[in-house]
């Protein structure tokens, strides 16, 4: 599905990611950890293609990405959940999950986001800044569904929410690795990667430092405290 080999990324001179290199199958759900500052944004920017990087390979679905374009990338079946969400604030529920639409064959529609999300239904005429920082989260999700990917690149999806709605993620990113989908899910959250997650990889100033199984991270508390803190 994914495959990343000794990527180097770059800010102006600032050398961010040093040689990070990663797998993600199909269906699977892998976890990237690490403190603020250590990569991991950059490290979903230069899969996208918003920050490409300078050096090494990203393919996806067995095609090299590098030099594609995000609109590209995109249309290979790769979106992403960013972080802060992002939506657009003036218009509504049903016009945010609507302008990125991508059909295909048995694919996400309208319907299926609202099966999963009824509190958008609900709201479906709402415009984007009268939602909770919990709805605003799930019109992300369901936004980044409505491209129909076949992998989801979740950049914090649990930052700033209730204990209720961390659930909810959880549960969401459940039901969409039974459809399928593969995840990379950047977290803080160590608790909640763990619950969540297949393998995890632990970032710390632009390079992977530890990966592991979850049981092995939650079970390694040098590794916690040297590079999570908790």
């Amino acid at each position: 599905m994914l495959k990343v080999e000794d990527i180097h990324t770059y800010y102006g001179d600032s050398h961010i990611l040093q040689g990070v290199s990663l797998d993600v199958g199909k269906g699977e759900v892998i976890g990237i950890l690490g403190r603020n500052g250590m990569g991991k944004t950059t490290l979903i920017r230069s899969l996208i293609g918003f920050t490409p990087p300078r050096s090494g390979i990203v393919k996806f679905q067995g095609e090299e990405i590098n030099d594609k374009r995000p609109f590209q990338i995109a249309k290979l079946g790769m979106s992403v959940v960013p972080q802060g969400r992002q939506i657009f604030p003036s218009l509504s529920v049903e016009e945010n999950l609507k302008v990125v639409f991508r059909s295909t064959s048995d694919g996400w529609t309208l319907k299926r986001v609202y099966d999963l999300f009824p509190p958008l239904q609900d709201r479906s005429d709402y415009q984007g800044n009268r939602l909770s920082g919990g709805e605003q989260q799930m019109l992300a999700i369901g936004r980044s569904l409505m491209t129909n990917p076949s992998l989801l690149l979740m950049d914090e999806p649990t930052e700033g929410l209730a204990p209720l709605f961390v659930k909810k993620v959880g549960e969401v990113i459940r039901k969409l690795q039974q459809t399928g989908i593969s995840i990379l899910l950047v977290e803080q959250n160590l608790q909640f990667t763990i619950r969540q997650t297949d393998h995890i990889h632990v970032m710390n100033r632009g390079m992977i430092v530890h990966s592991s199984s979850p049981q092995e991270l939650e079970e390694n508390h040098e590794i916690r405290s040297k590079y999570l803190g908790v």
